[in-house]
């Protein structure tokens, strides 16, 4: 492939906004309501009966990038180094791959270990016999991600008792571009075929004026640590129908490695010629469910013809590789300036806490985030955390304490408001304000307030949205049309949750929008897969359509033009 020049294309997601302005709930709040920056909140207090729950505050080092909270135990100029490879591999790839959405969805950690035995801990127990298998870890809910890289580690163990170097920054980039390629094709794509990518793309190599994407070496003296042609030398390869079960029957890094060639002989080897033919396969399994057939009619080979041209692949990797080179005097820019600081008290509690409550270490999780608390710490994101902690633990009195004041401080957390939400609108339920166990105008805001704010935050979720269309709909003042748009933005942002789909067509239809609800009923018969599920949306479109003179919808103030009522046409 011929160089081409290096050109910075920033990655810009423009997301639009609903075209109403979303006006205030009318009276909101009471006259002598007290916002909640002004609410006195006693916090929980924590009784230490352990020594091991309070141990000596840690030294890390921290940083922020969009994004990302980076906690090192590495030495200052080793994580700038790390910090700032990570920052030019985030232009280095919208360079090769502009498009690609290489930014965080979710506010992620990455957490460098270079000391003592700080990456074991975070280790999930039932992968212990991977210790000296891997350097990096990779955790991710629908609010939180975290990648975990062991700097210490010299070797990493193969399953047939062999090592190779441990490469650190390239087990980072495998666990990066994991959570990358599942942000951009999903989470349900083959086993085999997102190893195979995260591994294609964790070999990467690059410099501000150049780029080698897709390079395997030649495996006489050009190879480097995870070559698959080096991996698989002189190994008996699995079968073809074993190595794309899904899930894997087992795991291993041979397995990885050969789904690595499989891959990458499909997209950049033997001339190009299985390109078409893997893309068509691909495209059926989403479909289809996988069979020797369908391989074979995509592939025109069986399973073992392609596992002899597989073997052929790692004897003599003929390949083409995407290269880009700048320009005399041109090159990637430098990357972004950044502070690394000595890391907080409550920063180090909150990061570690919450990333091995996502590998399944919660009695760690639990004391790591309490720690940082007892000795004084009152952060916000802190108290986020300890809030979302008592919730999941069930003390919900507790939560809603640590909640209210995280909120009070005006934390950046948008689950921390969302679990606040749901505790004030159980309270206003218990002792409704209006006849028929409705919710007044006051309780209404007390509910909405702290969902309005999670909306703004990120990650987006659908259960915000949901709880908005809960609240409207307990609400005995009927909402507006531009009230009904915030829930309708939500469908917007989440078009495929049949859920939250449900909720905003029954709002729709109890409080008279009978446009917007049959239009969304129809939706939900055409995207609902469940049967249950689509006769509902069946039932509440045939009532409208019944009806010979729907409700009419509660008209837009004079302010609002007539056509933004509407937004379902905007609906993707």
């Amino acid at each position: 492939m011929k160089p081409r020049l290096l050109r910075l294309s920033g990655l810009c997601r423009v997301r639009r906004a609903a075209t109403l302005a979303l006006v205030a709930w009318t009276g909101l709040r009471a006259a002598d309501a007290i916002p909640v920056g002004e609410r006195v909140v006693e916090l929980p207090k924590f009784e230490v009966t352990d020594s091991r729950i309070l141990p000596q505050p840690e030294k890390w080092r921290y940083a922020e990038i969009p994004g990302f909270e980076i906690l090192s135990s590495l030495s200052t100029s080793a994580t700038k180094r790390f910090v700032n490879d990570f920052l030019l591999l985030q232009d280095v790839m919208n360079v090769i791959m502009p498009g690609l959405q290489t930014g965080s969805a979710i506010p992620t950690s990455l957490i460098l270990t270079g000391r003592g035995d700080a990456f074991d801990k975070f280790l999930p127990s039932d992968r212990g016999e991977d210790r000296y298998r891997t350097n990096s870890l990779f955790f991710q809910d629908a609010e939180r991600g975290a990648i975990i890289v062991d700097f210490q580690l010299p070797e990493l163990m193969l399953e047939d008792n062999t090592s190779i170097e441990s490469d650190p920054y390239r087990g980072f980039y495998r666990e990066y571009f994991r959570y990358v390629i599942r942000r951009n094709v999903g989470q349900k794509s083959p086993a085999w075929f997102e190893e195979g990518l995260v591994q294609l793309f964790a070999g990467i190599d690059f410099t501000k004026k150049w780029i080698n994407f897709g390079m395997i070496g030649d495996g006489f003296g050009g190879e480097r640590t995870g070559d698959f042609n080096r991996m698989l030398a002189r190994r008996a390869l699995i079968p073809m129908g074993e190595l794309l079960q899904d899930p894997p029957k087992r795991r291993t890094t041979f397995w990885e490695a050969q789904s690595y060639a499989f891959v990458h002989l499909c997209l950049y080897g033997r001339n190009l010629k299985y390109q078409r033919p893997f893309l068509q396969f691909i495209t059926r399994l989403d479909k289809e469910p996988l069979s020797e057939q369908l391989f074979k009619e995509c592939f025109k080979l069986t399973y073992k013809q392609m596992a002899l041209e597989l073997r052929g692949y790692l004897d003599f990797t003929d390949h083409k590789y995407m290269q880009f080179s700048a320009k005399k005097g041109q090159s990637l820019k430098d990357p972004a300036p950044f502070s690394l600081l000595e890391a907080p008290d409550a920063v180090v509690g909150r990061i570690k806490g919450e990333a091995l409550r996502l590998g399944g270490h919660d009695a760690d999780a639990r004391n790591a985030l309490i720690a940082p608390y007892i000795r004084g710490e009152r952060d916000p994101r802190l108290l986020a955390a300890l809030g979302l902690d008592e919730k999941a633990a069930g003390q919900d009195d507790r939560a809603r304490k640590f909640l209210e004041a995280a909120a009070g401080a005006k934390a950046v957390r948008a689950r921390a408001y969302l679990e606040l939400a749901r505790l004030r609108l159980d309270e206003v339920r218990a002792k409704p304000g209006a006849a028929n166990g409705l919710l007044t105008t006051q309780q209404v805001g007390f509910v909405l307030d702290p969902l309005f704010i999670a909306r703004n935050q990120p990650p987006p979720q659908a259960a915000v949205y949901g709880l908005i269309a809960e609240a409207w709909g307990l609400s005995a003042e009927a909402p507006k049309s531009e009230h009904l748009a915030v829930v309708i933005e939500g469908i917007q942002r989440f078009p495929r949750d049949m859920a939250l789909l449900m909720q905003v067509t029954l709002l729709a239809a109890k409080r008279g929008f009978a446009d917007e609800a049959k239009a969304l009923a129809d939706r939900g018969v055409k995207l609902a897969k469940e049967p249950g599920q689509q006769d509902r949306f069946r039932m509440i479109a045939a009532a409208f359509e019944r009806d010979a003179t729907p409700a009419a919808p509660v008209a837009a103030p004079k302010a609002a033009p007539a056509e933004e009522s509407y937004l379902l046409k905007k609906i993707p």
